[in-house]
């Protein structure tokens, strides 16, 4: 990994945690009929844009992954935050 990935990665990881999310922690889809979890695997980080998180399902039927901003993760219209999960655990 460069120098300068890790300082910017270093950056992005302290802005997504600002925003309370953290690896591990595990969401529930809230927008149309079909809800499904997402668990936080990785903290991902774009030149110019806010930190964003990949998400794997939680169900054994769906595969791969999905990559959201941590603002729209912490939007309560698209996805809650599971109880249980390490960030919503530290802020109870």
């Amino acid at each position: 990994m460069s120098f300068l990935r890790r300082v910017l990665g270093g950056v992005g990881s302290s802005l997504a945690a600002r925003a309370g999310v953290q690896v591990g922690d595990r969401y529930l889809k809230t927008d149309g009929q079909f809800q499904s979890m997402w668990t936080v695997r990785q903290i991902v980080h774009f030149k110019g844009i806010p930190p964003h998180a990949r998400l794997v399902p939680d169900q054994e039927a769906q595969s791969g992954y999905r990559t959201i901003s941590v603002t729209a993760l912490e939007d309560p219209e698209f996805y809650r935050r599971l109880a249980g999960s390490r960030s919503a655990a530290a802020a109870e």
